[in-house]
């Protein structure tokens, strides 16, 4: 990197500074995601981002990906609607990012899926196919080229004649990437009965009862599914083939006898694990307090015994949402749903990094995985020139991962650009001192190597 310049203080505001507890950046002011502040700072974590969806959507804010500082990365702002499961997937054949966004009644989602690639562009939609939208609460993409979500919708409820409430009906989906044609549905309504649930039915004309509220799908060892619902504390192990319930594991007619401390109940993200074990994020542990709990199921014997749990250390009790992600080292990645924290702990439990988002912001799912971004736009930059600040240039570039320096070009007009100085990245906008004012000036970023990436579109320097 050409010449020297001294780096001004980070612009990274903190928590405290923050108006709102929210970013302000003067080099991309349309984004401003939440401040995230780390009460466990990351020590021997596994290698990755944070991916996110602050608030869910609401407001200003899109599908967020952050480093282990709480440093952005990436943001999409806020389109209207609300988004969830925001995640990395593998789609033809490479990595891409996925998100659901649609509209929410009543923690029920109606909408699609994006997928993006590397560059940030968007590259396709899962539709729900047959009818109707996408549910929020999963999207799983197979190694068929298939993808699993749900679709919800209201039905009479079966011989009750007279009753003024629908049934709350949420049926798997299953179709081709390729084509978009649905090839395979299941619906609760035909293999969970009504009274597996602890939610007790509607007694206003017009309400839905949503009596089961699936909440995730895993494709198990065998191909078939197992799916969790929420609203009977119950995980249903599902014949792909007939579509029949082959077991229920948890709820009022649990198959499995419950050893010690391997009750569950209102879980989210059922996942079989390499080892054959089963984690779950218990929503409302006993007693009283969440939890990301590892069980082992023998199929034969049909027993349930508790392996191990990870617990906040300030033990939080989450209303709703939750995951429990099991990541290629053995360390377990636990977003606290309602409660604004995610965590990191390792497999003996040892809690390894713990943040948490401003009071208010929640965030359905939080998963950690690595991921490349290398956007198609241009680097951005912002100049200040007050008397007080001298020169100070801002650069930022939205969703690269691969920028390690900065350098400032200036000279008397765009075709004239000369280098004046360098530093290295200093979290999403690195601020620059430059003891020189050209008439006109740009920023190019550059890797570790020093080899360009990219260069912003040059701006007039103001004064």
């Amino acid at each position: 990197m050409a010449g020297s310049t001294a780096a001004a203080p980070s612009p990274r505001p903190s928590a405290s500074a923050a108006p709102g507890k929210r970013h302000q950046f003067r080099s991309r002011p349309d984004l401003t995601p939440p401040v995230i502040e780390l009460t466990t700072l990351a020590r021997g974590v596994a290698p990755g981002y944070i991916f996110y969806t602050p608030g869910n959507g609401a407001g200003v804010d899109g599908p967020t990906i952050v480093d282990d500082s709480g440093d952005l990365i990436w943001a999409r702002g806020g389109s209207g609607r609300s988004v969830a499961d925001f995640q990395v997937v593998r789609y033809q054949g490479r990595p891409a990012l996925a998100w659901w966004e649609g509209a929410v009644n009543g923690g029920i989602g109606s909408g699609d899926f994006v997928l993006v690639d590397e560059a940030y562009r968007e590259i396709g939609r899962i539709e729900a196919g047959g009818g109707g939208g996408a549910d929020l609460h999963e999207l799983r993409i197979t190694t068929d080229g298939t993808a699993l979500f749900f679709a919800d919708a209201g039905v009479a409820p079966a011989g009750s004649p007279g009753v003024s409430y629908q049934v709350m009906d949420c049926a798997i989906r299953e179709v081709d990437l390729a084509s978009g044609r649905l090839i395979w549905t299941w619906h609760s309504v035909d293999h969970i009965a009504l009274d597996e649930s602890y939610v007790t039915p509607p007694t206003t004309t017009g309400q839905a009862f949503d009596y089961a509220h699936l909440n995730s799908i895993e494709v198990d060892r065998d191909g078939d599914l197992l799916v969790s619902a929420r609203n009977t504390s119950t995980i249903y192990k599902v014949d792909r083939t007939t579509g029949e319930v082959v077991w229920r594991l948890g709820g009022k007619r649990s198959d499995f006898a419950m050893g010690d401390g391997a009750a569950f109940s209102w879980q989210h993200d059922a996942r079989r694990q390499a080892d054959g074990t089963v984690t779950l994020y218990d929503d409302s542990a006993t007693p009283g307090r969440s939890r990301a709990l590892v069980l082992e199921l023998d199929e034969t014997a049909r027993t349930a015994r508790r392996v191990r749990d990870f617990v906040h250390p300030t033990g939080l009790l989450s209303s709703s949402q939750g995951n429990a992600q099991v990541l290629p080292n053995g360390d377990v990645f636990v977003g606290w749903g309602s409660q604004p924290f995610f965590s990191e702990f390792a497999p003996d439990g040892t809690l390894l990094f713990d943040a948490t988002f401003p009071a208010g912001v929640q965030s359905y799912r939080d998963l950690r995985a690595p991921w490349v971004g290398r956007p198609d736009d241009a680097p951005a930059v912002a100049v200040d020139s007050s008397p007080a600040n001298g020169l100070t240039v801002y650069a930022s570039w939205n969703g690269s991962t691969e920028v390690a320096g900065w350098d400032v070009l200036g000279g008397a007009s765009a075709g004239s650009l000369r280098p004046l100085g360098s530093t290295a990245r200093s979290g999403f906008e690195t601020a620059i001192v430059i003891g020189e004012r050209p008439t006109v000036l740009a920023v190019r970023a550059v890797d570790g190597d020093g080899a360009l990436l990219g260069t912003s579109v040059p701006v007039i320097v103001p004064g």
